[in-house]
């Protein structure tokens, strides 16, 4: 698996679930995460629930994935099948870390979300904004000028449009929102290396309160997995 493709997804999967970067480049280790289960109780949990079906292409070759994302206030839990054609993928995600594992294929990613971006194509420095306010703010509200062009691509009030660009990076990111009672949620999106590769996904079903089986939250990296390195 080459981890630039591994990257695309995984930038999605952050947009679409909100989380913020941290300024600690450092592993994170994972007793953030053992804290944040510990205010789990019961074999369920609630949260926000989204499934997009996505279309991954390289170089016009097309690869289908369906994504699940469970969001709490302090951890997400992440699911995929079908990744790449070889298998699915499980994970969880907090405000600075991810791990995802691929068991299929025996392998695992375990990075800070810093790390993660410092893996992606920019000659300049790594672009900077609150991921989590891309979530549930429109783009032209609260991004900088200096930090990104934003293009209204569809002004509708109830499905507003955007394309994104970034200072001295190849590639930009195309989102739509739909208007919800809880506020604006993504719909669309369509991100562009620049290279030759895209991932474009549609919401199929948005809960706002669902109850999840806490081993969607639980990920077990076996002694055989070979971990991914950025």
């Amino acid at each position: 698996m080459k981890m630039k493709f591994l990257a695309f997804i995984l930038l999605i999967i952050i947009f679409l679930v909100g989380c913020g970067t941290t300024t600690n480049k450092d592993l994170i280790n994972q007793e953030n995460y053992k804290r944040s289960a510990k205010k789990v109780k019961g074999n369920k949990v609630t949260s926000e629930a989204f499934l997009f079906d996505a279309k991954l292409r390289q170089h016009g070759k097309p690869t289908s994935v369906r994504l699940s994302f469970f969001q709490t206030d302090s951890v997400i839990a992440i699911a995929g099948k079908g990744y790449l054609g070889k298998g699915a993928l499980k994970g969880w995600m907090t405000d600075d870390s991810i791990l995802v594992i691929f068991p299929t294929m025996d392998e695992y990613l375990y990075e800070s979300i810093d790390n993660l971006f410092s893996s992606f194509n920019c000659s300049g420095d790594i672009p900077k904004f609150q991921l989590m306010s891309l979530f549930s703010t429109l783009p032209d509200q609260f991004l900088n000028a200096n930090d990104a062009h934003v293009e209204i691509i569809n002004s509708d009030p109830k499905r507003p449009k955007y394309l994104l660009k970034f200072p001295y990076c190849t590639w930009q990111i195309e989102i739509s929102y739909d208007l919800r009672k809880n506020g604006y949620r993504v719909k669309k999106f369509l991100f562009d290396d620049g290279e030759g590769t895209t991932l474009s996904g549609n919401r199929r079903e948005y809960k706002k309160s669902s109850k999840i089986p806490l081993k969607r939250f639980q990920v077990e990296i076996t002694p055989t997995m070979s971990r991914i390195i950025p």
